[in-house]
């Protein structure tokens, strides 16, 4: 749960804070080890597996997706949603979206992104508020491109991996995906 509940960057910088090292090889061995022994007995769980392999399979990452989409259009676990709709998954599948595949944070000041956006979905735009911009984000396999409605609000710093940009009301800036498997 913990690799669901922060990124790696947030573990290792809580783990170490608390006098632990994180390896990096640790990570993916913990993943493979509970994707093998997990049952899956609620519709959430293909939410927290979507998410887990998101950074690392992307392709087993959609998969779950498309079980936590398919909690609500079809009782996947007969009898659980028959008759009503699956809110937390229709939630953390916004969220799936939004905040995990862009790989969206608030760090340090800062907005920042590690898409691990899967080629198979396109493209995804969706509106927020930061910091009191009005932002356009837009996430692909090739990066990130954020714009600002016009206003009076001081600048922000938006980072994607290694480059971090400067960006002022009404401008817009495009941040390439470093990953050289980005597409997905």
């Amino acid at each position: 749960m913990l690799f669901y509940l922060l990124s790696a960057d947030e573990l290792r910088e809580l783990m170490d804070h608390l006098g632990y090292e994180l390896p990096g090889e640790m990570i993916p061995r913990t993943i493979d080890y509970y994707v093998a022994r997990t049952s899956h007995g609620s519709t959430l769980s293909a939410l927290v597996h979507s998410w887990v392999l998101a950074r690392a399979n992307r392709d087993r990452a959609v998969e779950f997706f498309d079980l936590v989409l398919g909690s609500d259009v079809a009782d996947i676990q007969g009898g659980t949603t028959a008759e009503g709709i699956h809110l937390a998954a229709m939630a953390g599948s916004v969220d799936l979206l939004q905040r995990c595949f862009t790989g969206m944070e608030l760090r340090h000041g800062r907005l920042v992104f590690c898409p691990y956006w899967p080629a198979s979905l396109g493209a995804l735009s969706f509106p927020m508020i930061y910091r009191g911009h009005r932002l356009t984000v837009r996430v692909s396999g090739q990066g990130v491109e954020i714009s600002s409605d016009y206003g009076a609000s001081p600048p922000i710093e938006i980072t994607c991996r290694d480059q971090t940009a400067r960006l002022t009301p009404g401008s817009t800036v495009r941040l390439v995906n470093s990953i050289p498997d980005a597409a997905g």
